[in-house]
């Protein structure tokens, strides 16, 4: 009996349904009709670092200790700034790929996001996107490196930044859709090879391709591009190819990280809490503040002169030629600004820019806030709406309980926004209006993932309600009908196995957590074979 988890970042019904309904992924066809589909919701947050971990985990992230792609030191006295280092991977909690390895399983693990350094396995592991790159042990064992560039000789964990974003700026599909597919054919290579030549009872793979092109080509992904399509048609051929190694007796999940969406309307998160005296700034943040004000005010004068494409375009051929400078990057990302808030006399404020392109907004709160400010401020959140089309700003407003009990669990309390269909937040200042509408629509991160199971446990063709990412590895350990090490955060989601094929195991943990009872049944395990 052998487990697969396909992993697709950012995959979205958004896009696969309407492919198979055009009869374009024949293999993705034959899950949905062999197999359960639910939506797979990730919520605390939306965002890469911390979805992938919660799948691999099936823990919150005060277990697992990833909330961004940052983490923030905690002050050295009071209204004293923070600083934050890029995370490359968990700080806390085990991993599917322990657990199976310590149960004696064989595990091959490639790219799957937030896994550098590599860990030791009973197997081989290739981390993926917040490695720093090929020059650097990526692989375990660390000797596994020379044999995957035999294998794939252009491998690469992920697009190089500058290219990336060189790519993006261009604003077309050919150039960008090209690139993926060739770092994405080399990724197929490998997993096939390790797949084949490799003994395993338990791959996770992943791909980071849909995210690259759904965030700059949204528009063109959702209207069925055929360059964009290309991708998914090539995900779909590598599914085919797993599926056909795959005996009567083994299992696949499908999942994705989070969904995708479209938006073109900005909400400036931290504009609007400047404006309601919950964030005060420092010298040279109000100065900045201003200069970006006026870049504000220049930009909606040229969208009321209807001129916003062309100046757009100009933008476009500026950075190509190098004369706009990009911004500045580390490991891609930028570097939440801490250094000039007048922390003292701050309520609330949303350091990391994360949430741009996840869809989500974290605001961090001083513990002087008061809980009928918090209420307030909820209210009144709830009360904002698009001028543009009446959208309410706030789907749904999270406090510091979500991300779960552990000790990686914040110390200050938080507010976790998601805003409505066609919105994101940016944390500029400067924009008085708060509010900003683009025209064009980019991607974004949503809730809704993707999962699909397919198995001889699982029902056929069944559309179960929605999992949480948590529930994934539960659920995958039921279906190899082992026990559990630990109480997870997720469940079994019951409602996919067919009837009489639930295991004797209980389903949150409790009975059989602590280091006794697994030596014991491991014990057990042996005494058995």
């Amino acid at each position: 009996m052998r487990s697969v988890i396909f992993g697709v970042d950012g995959m979205t019904f958004r896009v696969l349904h309407p492919l198979i309904e055009r009869g374009e992924l024949p293999n993705f066809q034959k899950v949905t009709r062999e197999g359960c589909e639910a939506i797979l919701e990730s919520k605390y947050p939306p965002l890469t670092p911390p979805a992938w971990t919660s799948l691999s985990t099936g823990l919150k992230p005060a277990r697992h200790g990833v909330f961004d792609f940052w983490t923030y030191e905690e002050q050295a006295e009071r209204g004293q700034p923070r600083k934050a280092r890029v995370l490359t991977r968990r700080r806390g909690g085990k991993a599917i790929w322990n657990i199976l390895s310590e149960f004696g399983k064989q595990v091959i693990v490639i790219n799957v996001p937030a896994t550098y350094p590599p860990e030791p396995v009973n197997g081989i592991m290739v981390s993926g996107y917040m490695t720093p790159g090929t020059g650097v042990d990526f692989t375990y064992p660390s000797s596994f490196k020379e044999e995957l560039f035999r294998v794939a000789p252009n491998y690469q964990i992920d697009l190089e930044v500058n290219a990336y974003e060189r790519l993006k700026t261009m604003g077309k599909v050919g150039p960008l859709a090209d690139a993926i597919l060739r770092m994405t054919e080399e990724r197929v290579k490998l997993i096939m090879y390790l797949l084949k030549e490799k003994p395993w009872d338990f791959a996770y793979v992943a791909f980071i391709g849909a995210d690259r092109l759904q965030h700059p080509l949204w528009e063109e992904v959702s209207a069925l591009h055929p360059g964009t399509n290309a991708y998914f048609k090539m995900i779909d051929d590598a599914l085919g190819q797993v599926l056909s190694l795959l005996g009567p007796d083994d299992t696949l999940f499908i999942v994705s990280d989070h969904g995708f969406g479209g938006h073109s309307s900005y909400f400036d998160i931290n504009e609007y809490l400047y404006s309601k005296g919950l964030l005060k700034l420092g010298k040279s943040f109000e100065e900045s503040r201003r200069k970006s004000g006026r870049a504000t005010q220049f930009r909606q004068l040229v969208s009321r002169l209807g001129l916003r494409p062309l100046a757009r375009k100009i933008k476009r051929s500026l950075k190509t030629l190098g004369m706009w400078a990009p911004p500045n990057f580390e490991a891609g990302l930028d570097r939440p600004a801490l250094d000039d808030v007048d922390w003292e006399h701050t309520l609330a404020y949303v350091p990391s820019m994360s949430g741009f392109p996840s869809g989500y907004a974290d605001i961090f709160l001083s513990p002087d806030i008061t809980q009928g400010q918090i209420d307030e401020l909820c209210a009144d959140l709830r009360r904002q709406k698009d001028p543009k089309n009446g959208q309410p700003l706030i789907d749904e407003i999270f406090t510091t309980e979500v991300f779960g009990e552990g000790p990686y669990a914040p110390r200050e309390p938080h507010l976790l926004l998601l805003p409505g269909d066609g919105i994101t937040f940016r944390i500029e200042l400067g924009n008085e209006r708060i509010w900003e509408d683009l025209g064009k629509a980019f991607g974004s991160h949503h809730k809704d993932g993707v999962l699909y199971a397919c198995g001889p446990k699982f029902r056929r063709g069944f559309k179960a309600p929605n999992a949480e990412i948590y529930d994934l590895v539960p659920t995958l350990l039921r279906a190899m009908e082992l026990p559990f090490p630990v109480e997870f955060d997720g469940r079994v989601l019951e409602e996919l196995f067919t009837e009489g094929q639930q295991a004797a195991v209980p389903s949150n943990g409790k009975e059989q957590s602590g280091e006794g009872g697994l030596a014991k049944r491991k014990l057990k395990k042996l005494l058995e074979i």
